[in-house]
């Protein structure tokens, strides 16, 4: 436990492997409606609407819409991780009137009860080892119609290009996101908790036809993955290959939102 802990406090020490992963996506996506937007849609958020995000990163989802926020909102933005924070401030700098930052604990929320109107977890809420736990806090600070809105991959999200990088890397088959808290079985995990769940599916396909952000995306995984550099020439030649067999490389983007209320 200890040495998983490790790993995704230097994993998440700061957002540098955040913004890898986020440019390959960003690159080669198909779907032109952009994902944050996107996630943003979906939000039911009024006038003077207090919104807590846990697990924020470096800010993206408000960077992107700091033009749709409701009039005298308040939105805090925590993360376990004071780099995270540190980047996300950076980055909002324009708008800290609106905004402020805490560093938690998911499982463990510093407010009191009945406080906010939404709580988001975006791509993240899979990291949380209690979740039986955080969700019952996430209720707990939730006002009476508030919203609990989780993104987070299904099992299709990227399956076939992480099964060439584990068997072309030789490294242990990690449970994937999907498994702990993903499309397919975060409905109950919620419907233990809310009394009502909802699932939303945002539709992409990546078609990627450079070597090097792929090789990146796998990259930013350290210190989960550890391959020697032979293993990493092998899974470049590996996709330089297909590229030239086929023009580029087809990934699926299995994502999407569960939204969760009493």
């Amino acid at each position: 436990m200890k040495q998983g802990i490790t790993a995704l406090q230097h994993q998440y020490r700061d957002s540098s492997n955040f913004r890898k992963r986020s440019a390959l996506v960003g690159k080669f996506s198909t779907n032109r409606y952009p994902w944050y937007r996107w996630v943003y849609d979906q939000f039911e958020l009024s006038s003077g609407a207090a919104v807590l995000e846990l697990g924020c990163g470096p800010g993206s989802l408000w960077k992107r819409n700091l033009d749709r926020l409701p009039p005298r909102s308040t939105i805090v933005l925590s993360d376990f991780s004071a780099g995270m924070l540190r980047d996300s401030g950076r980055n909002l700098d324009v708008n800290r009137s609106r905004l402020s930052f805490c560093q938690l604990d998911a499982a463990v929320l510093p407010f009191r009860a009945s406080v906010f109107d939404a709580v988001v977890a975006n791509m993240m809420f899979y990291h949380v080892d209690d979740r039986p736990a955080a969700l019952r806090d996430i209720r707990r600070v939730l006002r009476p119609n508030g919203r609990f809105y989780a993104t987070t991959t299904g099992r299709e999200y990227m399956r076939e290009l992480n099964t060439a990088a584990t068997r072309i890397l030789q490294i242990p088959r990690h449970t994937p996101s999907a498994e702990r808290f993903g499309l397919e079985n975060g409905f109950e995990q919620l419907h233990s908790v809310f009394g009502q769940v909802e699932i939303r599916r945002y539709h992409n396909e990546l078609r990627v036809t450079e070597v090097e952000p792929l090789i990146d995306y796998f990259a930013s995984m350290e210190p989960f993955i550890s391959p020697p550099p032979e293993r990493w020439s092998a899974l470049r030649e590996y996709f330089q290959n297909t590229i030239n067999e086929r023009g580029e490389i087809a990934i699926p983007i299995d994502v999407g939102m569960l939204i969760a209320r009493d």
